[in-house]
């Protein structure tokens, strides 16, 4: 797809979730939330664009604590005349732990830590045969061999990035206050601001070496007894890291839009987009970051206050974000 109409379609899902934000302002919101899906492009997630936040905040007293586990794969090679190449081959295994906590009517606190440990994994013939089944684009994958490591860049000949052995550590911190701006029995509207704390490692892709800031809106609302719909947008200041220093956006835009439907019982399905403008100006495609995936999922809520959630995402933009990831959760209020 060519970059300039992979940035309207970017800027065109981010109207629409400013938008549904907006009408979710002036209408009461219900209880849908969003999957903890981001983009997991290897250099992408090192900077503090925004998880999926709570557009509903916990009453006084009260909290939330999940975990999540999101299994990356990601297999692309891409090249331009100017001598510029890229090869993001291999696997991430992500876990993340967050908490929210009412702190004062109106105003909750929110902070995550997660652990992430890169190789060359075990599913790409898994979805070799998962995309021939469904007919899907396969991409570059046919050029590169199964579970390999792989992260190089070179711009103008010149190598910039080569990584081609595991790596694990702790990420950068993210902490976020957030203001209740609406709320009712039928839907929410939040206020967030996060600032992300360099305590990774930028030579092990577990951080980008700098703190960054963002502010977000995040709504949900009903639309009948079976039906919710959430939105969140986000801006993001960088600071200047230690990854791909120059070529460094210094303000990112993201967003994210879904429904939910109540199938059955305590058993929703979701279908969620998340987009984000690119955060380096490489001069290819799958190394600006800039990405639209969708997620698709299923949650399961039980009487005792626990939360399960599965879900899948794709990249709507070939190449511009890892191939799939699959997404494990559990969440419990307290």
């Amino acid at each position: 797809m060519p970059s300039s109409r992979r940035t309207r379609v970017a800027r065109s899902v981010i109207r629409i979730v400013i938008v549904t934000a907006a009408v979710a302002a002036g209408i009461p919101a219900a209880h849908a939330e969003p999957f903890q899906i981001r983009n997991q492009h290897p250099f992408v997630q090192l900077f503090g664009l925004p998880a999926p936040l709570a557009a509903r905040l916990p009453a006084p007293g009260a909290g939330e604590a999940s975990a999540a586990v999101s299994w990356v794969n990601f297999a692309v090679v891409q090249g331009n005349g100017n001598n510029d190449r890229a090869t993001l081959d291999g696997e991430v295994v992500e876990t993340r732990v967050r908490v929210d906590r009412a702190v004062a009517p109106r105003v909750a606190v929110h902070a995550e830590l997660a652990y992430r440990s890169l190789g060359g994994g075990t599913l790409d013939p898994f979805i070799d045969d998962f995309h021939d089944v469904l007919g899907l684009p396969t991409g570059s994958r046919p050029q590169l061999p199964h579970d390999r490591l792989l992260i190089a860049y070179a711009r103008h000949d010149l190598t910039l990035v080569d990584v081609h052995d595991d790596r694990a550590g702790f990420s950068d911190l993210p902490i976020a206050i957030g203001w209740q701006w609406l709320a009712s029995s039928q839907g929410a509207v939040a206020a967030w601001l996060t600032v992300k704390l360099p305590t990774g490692q930028p030579d092990e892709l577990t951080g980008s070496g700098a703190a960054d800031a963002a502010a977000s809106i995040a709504a949900q609302r009903d639309l009948g007894s079976r039906w919710q719909l959430f939105g969140q947008a986000n801006v993001a200041w960088l600071g200047r890291g230690d990854v791909l220093r120059e070529l460094q956006h210094d303000v990112v835009g993201s967003a994210l839009a879904g429904v939910t439907w109540h199938a059955w019982r305590e058993l929703d399905l979701t279908a969620q987009v998340d987009a984000n403008t690119a955060v380096f100006d490489a001069g290819l495609e799958a190394m600006d970051g800039e990405a639209v995936l969708l997620t698709l999922g299923a949650s399961y809520r039980t009487h005792g206050a626990w939360r399960f959630e599965f879900a899948i995402s794709e990249d709507v933009q070939i190449d511009a974000s890892p191939d799939v990831v699959f997404a494990f959760g559990l969440r419990h209020g307290f």
